[in-house]
């Protein structure tokens, strides 16, 4: 049996064609085991033996202290950090402020057992009158990442522990958490004057055109998100 030349370069083309394809898949599947190798190295870092060690010493758990003393545990190694009287959660123990998400009310944790009792009894480190200004900056209604980004993404157990606990705020079925100035509760500005209050409903009946769109957006709670932009606006204009 005779080969043309042309049938020749064509077999040459597909074998060739065969061998280019087998060694792009040995390259894919190398890439993929160094993708894996990596993402399950990774995962091992972040609950190494300094993970376990130092969430054992601490009751809420993540927090911003908690993870410096992770930091500097890795630092220096789990076998070296937290052996010491002197070492440990008194010296990593560092002052801050607590708040009652429900009052608004704040704790000075002065030593890790105020911290502990506080927690017990619903406190966290979140201040809720940031979270009002938030919500009302971003015109009565939020996701949870500009919470984030005031507050840093390893504070989002706090963050939603006290968005939930706060009578002012109301969680709408799309995920976004709502400003309810129904309430008589605010934590975060002081009361409109007269003329702050004439402003807001001026701002309101304007937007009441547009009551369609607050409804689609926020359904049954488009009467409070509609009033808290009225009020931000209002306190704007001064």
């Amino acid at each position: 049996m005779r080969i043309s030349t042309e049938d020749l370069r064509q077999i040459i083309k597909e074998e060739l064609a065969a061998v280019l394809d087998e060694k792009k898949g040995k390259k894919r599947k190398a890439a993929k085991k160094k993708k894996r190798k990596k993402k399950k190295k990774a995962k091992a870092k972040k609950k190494d033996a300094c993970y376990h060690k130092v969430k054992s010493r601490y009751d809420v758990w993540p927090s911003a202290y908690a993870s410096g003393a992770l930091v500097k545990c890795r630092k220096v190694g789990a076998a070296n950090w937290g052996n010491s009287k002197k070492e440990g959660l008194e010296e990593e123990f560092q002052k801050h402020d607590m708040y009652d998400p429900e009052s608004g009310k704040k704790y000075d944790a002065d030593v890790e057992q105020d911290h502990t009792d506080m927690a017990k009894k619903g406190y966290s480190h979140i201040d809720p009158k940031k979270i009002e200004k938030i919500l009302r900056d971003e015109g009565g209604a939020a996701g949870l990442d500009p919470f984030f980004k005031e507050f840093g993404k390893e504070q989002e157990k706090d963050i939603l522990k006290t968005l939930e606990d706060m009578p002012s705020v109301k969680k709408h079925q799309n995920g976004d958490y709502i400003l309810d100035d129904n309430k008589d509760v605010d934590l975060s500005e002081k009361k409109l004057t007269k003329k702050d209050k004439q402003q807001k409903e001026k701002f309101a009946m304007g937007m009441k055109k547009n009551m369609k769109g607050f409804k689609k957006d926020y359904g049954s709670d488009a009467k409070s998100v509609m009033y808290a932009t009225a009020t931000k606006m209002a306190q704007e204009k001064k």
